[in-house]
């Protein structure tokens, strides 16, 4: 290959493109491809990487389905880091915890080490074992890296205390929002506040809906993401526990153009996450001016300074009180729609592609 440094695209053909990975690698991966030819790194694309941007340094790996539900995808160790060392790059960027091949000098963009920190959410119990090693065996290859670039400060210090990362391999790289879609689509004609993306043990909706059961009607709660059905019906009995159940609009996936149109309108954009590794719900609510209200999290806070509103994770009354301010209060959203954008302007798809620049440059004269 022509290139010195391959970066993996492969998440934006994979079931990752809906996630917030898959947001990061798309940023990160349109950043990089506006680079001059001779600058920017050469892609490693999942069969036609067809949501990928089109470059001619291109080069595609078969990654087929695999869908056995906590079993480890096994394609990558089978044959994509085989591919991986027969391009023989002098730099390969890792941007998922699936591919991080051994034996080829790497750098590795870290979005968090949130199973590490909740073991017993995430890595225990026998039909997690598979998952778990795997798991394990990604975090003891991290350390090898040249450089880790953390998403977050809070990443950063997790990659030293739960990885035995060097501190002097570790930079930070913020990321940075998505482009702003078209609002479009159905929204609630009653009022509401917006929880979006996953349904795993640390994004701990539970808060939010305990905070619903203390509001009057016709106040609602809307969530979407990518959810598995057994996380849904967790929440969905819970709520029913609440008697909030008909108060919640359980959406799923939904089109960029309709989230940004449920975002627009939401009396709040609610955040109740244990822990994150960076806080992309904050940032997009932000940059659409909308008021947010977040776990008091570092992350979050990282993210949202003084453009959110931060409750404990754990006290749905607290979360009660500034849900009601938000929706009472005029004078709150008149606020967050000028500090919001204001915030959100300091992180940039550029920065984050000059940061990852200076890393290449110090990772391959190392």
């Amino acid at each position: 290959m022509d290139a010195a440094v391959l970066f993996d695209a492969t998440p934006l053909d994979r079931d990752h493109a809906a996630r917030g990975i898959g947001a990061a690698v798309r940023g990160m991966a349109e950043g990089l491809a506006a680079l001059p030819n001779d600058e920017r790194p050469a892609f490693l694309v999942a069969g036609d990487g067809e949501n990928a941007p089109l470059i001619p340094e291109r080069y595609s790996v078969r990654w087929p389905a695999f869908r056995m539900r906590r079993v480890p995808d096994p394609w990558p160790l089978a044959h994509v880091e085989r591919r991986v060392r027969q391009l023989a790059p002098r730099l390969f960027h890792a941007t998922q915890a699936e591919l991080l091949p051994a034996g080829v000098p790497s750098v590795v963009t870290l979005y968090d080490l949130i199973p590490a920190a909740y073991p017993k959410l995430f890595l225990s119990g026998a039909g997690r074992k598979a998952e778990a090693t795997a798991y394990r065996r990604w975090m003891k290859r991290l350390p090898h890296a040249r450089l880790l670039l953390c998403i977050s400060q809070e990443t950063a210090d997790d990659a030293v205390a739960l990885a035995g990362a060097d501190p002097a391999r570790v930079r930070v790289v913020p990321l940075a929002a998505p482009p702003e879609a078209m609002p479009a689509g159905e929204v609630p004609a009653d009022p509401y506040i917006l929880m979006s993306g996953g349904l795993e043990p640390h994004k701990n909706p539970w808060p939010v809906i305990g905070a619903l059961a203390l509001l009057p009607e016709p106040l609602r709660l809307v969530m979407t993401g990518p959810w598995g059905g057994r996380r849904v019906r967790m929440v969905r009995d819970y709520a029913q526990r609440e008697g909030v159940l008909h108060r919640i609009d359980l959406l799923g996936h939904v089109p960029a153009s309709r989230l940004a149109a449920l975002r627009q309108g939401a009396v709040a954009v609610v955040v109740p996450s244990l822990k994150e590794g960076f806080g992309l719900p904050v940032l997009e609510a932000m940059q659409a001016g909308v008021p947010i209200i977040a776990s008091d999290t570092p992350a979050l806070r990282e993210v949202g300074a003084d453009a959110a509103r931060y409750e404990d994770p754990f006290d749905a009354a607290g979360w009660a009180d500034a849900i009601a301010e938000a929706w009472q209060e005029p004078e709150i959203r008149k606020s967050s729609a000028i500090g919001g954008p204001s915030r959100a302007q300091q992180f940039s798809w550029d920065r984050t592609t000059e940061l990852i620049m200076q890393a290449y440059d110090e990772a391959l004269a190392s």
